[in-house]
Formats: C-alpha cells, structure tokens, sequence
C-alpha cells in the first residue's frame, strides 16, 4: 500500500491515488506528482523570474540613490559654482542616477532582484522632488506634471538598469571554459 507522501492526490476531486496512476481513479482526471525540479526548459524559462521580495535590497538601493543625488544635487554645485541642476535639469539627473544606481544593485544583489531598486527609486523620489521643487526658483520651476511623470520614468528606468545589472553579473558568474 502507498504511503500517504507517495500518494498523488487528484486536483480536480482531491481523491488519493497510488504513485502509478496516470488517471484519478474517482473522476478520470490526468494526475501526475509534483515536483520542485524543472526541466532543462522549464528552468531557461525561469531564469529571470524573481523568486522573492527582499526589503534590505530595496532599502539599500534607496540609500544609493539618496547619496548619489546627494552628492551630485547638493555637494557638486558647492564645488563647481556654474553646474546648477535645478528644475528639469535636476530631474532629468535624478532619472540617471536611478538607472546606474539599479545597475549597481542588481550587480551587487545576490540573486534576482528587479523590483528591490524600483521600490528603492520610489522611496527616493519623495525626497529628491521635494528638494528640487523647494530650491528651485520661481519662474524656472516645472509643473507638478513633469514632477511626477519624470518621477515615475525614473522609477521604471531604476528597473531596467536593475536587469542590465543583473545581466552583468550572471556573465561575471559564469566560468571561463578551460582551453583543451
């Protein structure tokens, strides 16, 4: 007799079947145990997918981009008098900073991580476009429309330079093939 973790159980009656089973012998219904591991197909498929939600990674990425903005939105202008990014020409930066700061998270994550650095340039936005509207003067400043949708590009581009990141370092991972 099988034991209850040999047991395939029929997912349209919930009926218990031996391991041999190819049909539920309650309603008919194909059967087949499951497994964990995929097929050689199955898992190329799967090589992007992100298994996972990871807050450190997204918090890390925010702490990125908040320090790289800093240093080129606040400590850049003290340093070079005429670089002056303000209004769109910040923001337009800002947009930059997310995508090579998600090259830099997902070079840096152990794994597959593209959502961690979008949420980190979410968290980030709030207050770059705070800080970019307040010190902006007026007559230069872009409407609260460009704010947000500006906000927003960046918060996807931080996603796609989190895939090349994570492109990068599947191809450092990979061995070399060894010369016969």
């Amino acid at each position: 007799m099988a034991t209850a973790e040999q047991e395939i159980t029929c997912p349209m009656c919930g009926f218990k079947n031996p391991p041999s089973a190819e049909r539920c012998r309650s309603c008919g219904a194909k059967v087949e145990a499951l497994t964990t591991t995929y097929t050689e197909e199955e898992a190329h498929a799967r090589r992007y997918q992100q298994e996972h939600f990871e807050l450190k990674w997204a918090l890390m990425a925010a702490g990125v981009y908040l320090v790289a903005q800093a240093i080129i939105l606040i400590l850049v202008p003290f340093v070079i008098s005429s670089f002056d990014p303000q209004g769109l020409p910040g923001l337009l930066i800002s947009v930059g900073v997310w995508f090579l700061g998600g090259i830099v998270v997902g070079v840096l994550s152990p794994g597959k991580t593209f959502v961690e650095p979008a949420v980190g340039a979410l968290i980030a936005v709030i207050p770059t476009v705070s800080y970019l509207a307040l010190t902006t003067p007026d007559g230069f400043q872009p409407t609260l429309l460009a704010y947000i949708v500006t906000a927003l590009l960046g918060v996807m581009i931080s996603m796609f330079g989190a895939f090349l990141g994570e492109k990068i370092q599947m191809g450092q991972s990979r061995t070399p093939a060894k010369s016969a």
